[in-house]
């Protein structure tokens, strides 16, 4: 996404601040938000709290989560904890259906990163 993509997605975003072990996203639950890491880091979790917990992947700065759920109306498949201070843009699903319809190049990106953490 360029520049001026994402000045016209600001005004549907809100910025979240999250202190380093705050759960941000629980596995389970219904996706209706998108989330892209602005600054600090983030683990994806699986099993969160039980004896087969996993952290399966760590994101920074510049890569996103909350796709798959937001994307497939459907339940989380992992959880995501806040490693450090952590801020990300929050995108309600809604505001980001109506930005990919303008921009079918963001569904494409998106749904390359669904196949690829899919198979995970």
């Amino acid at each position: 996404m360029n520049t001026a993509d994402l000045e016209e997605l600001v005004p549907s975003t809100r910025l979240e601040s999250y202190e380093p072990g705050r759960i941000i996203l629980r596995e389970g639950r219904v996706g209706a938000a998108f989330f892209l890491i602005v600054s600090g880091s983030v683990e994806v979790i699986k099993a969160l709290g039980k004896p087969e917990e996993k952290v399966v992947a760590e994101l920074g700065a510049g890569e996103f989560f909350g796709e798959i759920a937001n994307m497939r109306h459907t339940e989380r498949v992992a959880s995501v904890r806040a490693l450090t201070e952590t801020q990300c843009l929050m995108i309600q699903r809604l505001h980001i259906d109506a930005y990919i319809e303008r921009f079918p190049i963001v569904l494409a990106k998106v749904e390359l990163a669904l196949a690829v953490r899919s198979s995970d």
